[in-house]
């Protein structure tokens, strides 16, 4: 009896960026990616249908991997993050140093994950910490592992080993390259894939048993489905094979497929680079039309076409012929489709005027070493053929695409690159590099360099040099600005009342015990004293109280608990509440929610940003809100229109945390890039009062100053244009002056 073939079913426009990764539970979809979101999708009447955005996380996010009511998420900042089946984070597990490329959950309780930084951590989810970590890797690790603590790791050398706990029992080299992924085989052992374009079964000893040779470049990712596994990878397939190594079936995409998932319909669905999410069914009540599904084959053929320099016979001979031309409807304006005229393949755009096909031209090239590359075209380079389309892989491990023809100048074609991707020209040279070591051109000319790039060379020292110089020679007296504002004014016995009045209010689950409202009182006194005797502490129970009880209260009742919290941050016990795995996040979201809630309550609102204001007193509190600066930035932004007294204090958080930033130069520049962004976009919504503007140009000047390259770099990228062209209309001769020197400093 013949195989049923898989036959799309959906196409999900899901992301604006790469789909890094996709996992399935029950009726569940939950995919992730590079634009910085992750989304969980449910089934509904045969159709994925969205229900939940994710989007705290900072960068792109790696991987995703589903878990009974709810899952795991991880990106760039080497945390592993739990969430419930809401996409809620539940909490964060930390102990990797680098991100986090690899995931597998072992069961309810038990995780092991890959990364970068070499190791392979089991983690105890229960307990929310490390059982083993297991070392002697290299760079990013793909992980595997079952309940009695038998684990499978392998790595970017392509050695596989075996682990009982956290002791290596054997290690073989199974690839050539990096592998990619591990999993169960059906037979008991194990089966890889790998960069080096193979998929190889293994015995539960690590003895090779089968090698499935098909892919014609790197092998990304795999499933297994009963007796079945499935493969996708950057040759733009995917691979159905039986475990005879035999293919059962390929199916073509229009870009690189990076994940693939089995859903509990027996469904494949595919994560590629073009943003979008297939799913591909055997069921046939759940096909897609037969004009959606020639649309993604005519997809798939353009796009391999155009990245290949051309179509191969069979290719070619599976299109439709020009005698379709007048039975074949377009679907929209500028659609483009294949034709075959004789064995020549032929692409045609559809008229909706003339309601027809009309011809662009023939599909050129040849797939020899020779043939030209199609790019697309952007803002920087032009659409057309090119002698390279180079795959460039960035610091995230996302590939950007650099067209380059033989003989152009490097320096050129290598600054548009950098200014497409918003490089800043540190990166300048290693593109020219690159470019150099992999064209003829850079070949013959590697003795000799061109006169025109020796003086470009020469230049840019001198550049160099000349601003070194004009650092020594300004004295800058205005910027940087480092006296944060705090807001310090109590009434502590108003507090007091006022809280237990509304705990009195609250039901048993909410309210205050015997215990711990004398905790409380304590806390309240210790507040008081701490002007006297400065190394008064406050009990750890306080903020167990405050994150438990407290901020579950509804908003009406939120005043005396906010003017306390504010008080509390500025004492240095209130550190052990920013300390930990969530540093504080109920906090700030609970922030987010009273600024996003209708009406707004403008006194707990401005109680609420005097708190933040006061989070930047002390290092561990002053970490923890620029870790959590995404949901800050989104807090700011919430209260654009408002009134005055709001919009002050909003500059002065501002202020605050730029001075948290240039005081913390270890940060990466992702903290700079949101707290930029924030800045001009609070200026560019309307006329601010020329305090404000004073304050919101010193905290870009505080940017500027920053020690650490890339900080700079960030802010000046985001804040240039605006700044050079800002006048600030007053006579306060310190806020024209400061004014000059942000600007001066963006030049030097």
């Amino acid at each position: 009896m013949e195989a049923l073939q898989y036959k799309l079913s959906q196409t999900i426009a899901a992301h604006n960026g790469i789909v890094r990764s996709i996992s399935t539970q029950g009726n569940e979809l939950l995919t992730c990616s590079s634009d910085k979101t992750a989304k969980l999708y449910e089934m509904k009447d045969n159709q994925y249908q969205q229900v939940t955005l994710i989007s705290f996380f900072e960068k792109y996010i790696y991987a995703t991997c589903a878990r009974v009511n709810g899952g795991y998420a991880v990106g760039h900042d080497n945390q592993i993050y739990l969430l419930d089946n809401e996409g809620n984070p539940l909490g964060i597990l930390e102990g990797h140093d680098q991100q986090v490329c690899s995931l597998k959950s072992i069961s309810e309780n038990l995780l092991i994950s890959g990364s970068w930084d070499a190791t392979a951590i089991i983690w105890d989810i229960s307990q929310m910490k490390q059982l083993y970590r297991l070392n002697g890797h290299k760079y990013g690790v793909a992980v595997y592992g079952d309940e009695n603590l038998n684990f499978i790791t392998g790595s970017q050398d392509g050695i596989l080993h075996s682990w009982s706990k956290e002791t290596k029992i054997k290690s073989v080299q199974a690839h050539k390259d990096i592998i990619r992924e591990i999993l169960l085989s059906p037979l008991g052992g194990y089966i890889t894939c790998s960069n080096d374009e193979t998929i190889k079964l293994w015995s539960k000893d690590l003895e090779l048993i089968q090698t499935f040779l098909g892919h014609k470049s790197f092998v990304f990712t795999m499933k297994i489905h009963m007796d079945q596994v499935i493969s996708g990878g950057d040759d733009r397939l995917v691979i159905i094979w039986n475990l005879d190594g035999t293919p059962q079936q390929t199916i073509q995409l229009p870009d690189t497929v990076w994940t693939v998932a089995i859903n509990n319909f027996n469904d494949i669905i595919i994560g590629t680079s073009d943003g979008k999410v297939r799913v591909f069914t055997t069921d046939k009540n759940r096909y897609a039309t037969q004009a959606e599904i020639e649309g993604l084959e005519q997809e798939a053929s353009l796009s391999n076409a155009k990245q290949e320099g051309g179509m191969s016979e069979e290719e070619v001979q599976k299109l439709p012929g020009i005698d379709k031309l007048n039975t074949m409807i377009g679907k929209k304006e500028g659609e483009i489709r294949l034709f075959r005229n004789g064995n020549k393949p032929e692409a045609y755009m559809w008229s909706l005027a003339t309601k027809n096909w009309q011809l662009i031209g023939d599909v050129i090239g040849g797939k020899g070493a020779n043939s030209k590359k199609f790019f697309p075209g952007d803002k920087y380079f032009e659409a057309g053929e090119y002698d390279h389309v180079f795959d460039v892989e960035d610091d995230n491990g996302i590939t950007k695409l650099l067209p380059y023809n033989e003989g152009e100048s490097f320096y050129d074609s290598a600054e548009k690159f950098c200014l497409r991707e918003g490089y800043s020209k540190h990166y300048l040279q290693q593109i020219v590099n690159f470019l150099k070591k992999n064209t003829s051109f850079g070949q013959s000319q590697r003795q000799k360099k061109s006169e025109l790039e020796t003086m470009k060379e020469q230049y840019a020292q001198q550049q160099i040099l000349q601003q070194q110089q004009a650092k020594k020679q300004i004295d800058f007296q205005y910027i940087p600005y480092t006296q944060c504002t705090y807001y310090e004014n109590m009434n502590l016995q108003g507090l007091s009342k006022k809280l237990f009045e509304f705990n009195a209010q609250m039901s048993e689950e909410l309210k205050l015990t015997e215990k711990e409202t004398l905790i409380f009182n304590k806390g309240i006194e210790s507040l008081g004293q701490v002007q006297v005797q400065k190394t008064v502490n406050i009990e750890n129970s306080v903020s167990i109280i405050f994150i438990q009880k407290l901020l579950k209260w509804d908003a009406q009742y939120l005043l005396p608990v906010y003017d306390f919290f504010r008080l509390f941050c500025l004492h240095h016990s209130s550190e052990q509440l920013f300390a930990g795995l969530e540093k504080g996040m109920n906090l700030f979201l609970n922030i987010f929610t009273i600024v996003n809630t209708q009406p707004i309550n403008a006194v707990l609102v401005r109680l609420a940003l005097q708190t933040l204001c006061n989070c930047l007193k002390h290092n561990t509190n002053s970490c923890a809100i620029l870790y959590h600066l995404r949901i800050v930035k989104d807090i700011i932004l919430s209260l654009l229109d408002t009134d005055e007294k709001t919009v002050l204090l909003l500059s002065n958080l501002i202020l605050n945390l730029s001075i948290g930033i240039y005081q913390r130069n270890g940060l990466n520049d992702q903290a700079s890039e949101l707290l930029s962004e924030a800045i001009i976009t609070f200026l560019q919504y309307k006329q601010r009062d020329v305090e404000t503007i004073a304050k919101l140009v010193t905290a870009i000047g505080n940017l500027m100053k920053s020690p650490a390259k890339q900080i700079r770099e960030q802010c000046k990228k985001i804040t240039f244009e605006f700044i050079q062209s800002l006048v600030i209309d007053t006579n306060n001769q310190d806020t024209l002056k400061c004014l000059e020197e942000v600007k001066l400093s963006m030049l030097i």
